[in-house]
């Protein structure tokens, strides 16, 4: 983490001393460490998908909700990190739709829990 907090804090000073000469100089600084970032961040993932899997085979949990649940924490972060970069380059309407998209593509991704949960209640009030 310690990493990813000098990488950040570099970046804005760079970002700040570049951008004040041309904005999009510190544009591009400011991608790169987006990119930085999420590439250690994603260099990550594989522990956490380890745990997942331990939890998953410990509690017996179906696969197709852990699956479930990573595509929408996936979207959610891609989402944030889009709406982000739109905002921080003045786009606050593009940001705004980002947003909504992603909303909906997570809710499109959770229609199967949804589904089966709907079913289950179903059951047991008959």
């Amino acid at each position: 983490m310690v990493k990813v907090v000098m990488i950040g804090v570099a970046a804005i000073f760079l970002s700040l001393f570049a951008g004040s000469s041309k904005r999009e100089y510190g544009f591009a600084i400011a991608m790169c460490a987006v990119a930085a970032i999420a590439a250690y961040g994603l260099s990550r993932v594989s522990l956490i998908i380890e745990q997942i899997q331990a939890f998953e085979n410990a509690i017996g949990l179906e696969h197709e909700y852990i699956a479930i649940l990573l595509k929408m924490v996936g979207i959610a972060y891609l989402t944030q990190l889009a709406v982000s970069l739109c905002r921080d380059a003045g786009q606050g309407a593009i940001a705004g739709q980002i947003g909504f998209a992603g909303k909906v593509s997570m809710l499109i991704v959770g229609l199967p829990v949804i589904s089966s949960l709907v079913k289950t209640i179903g059951e047991l009030l008959s």
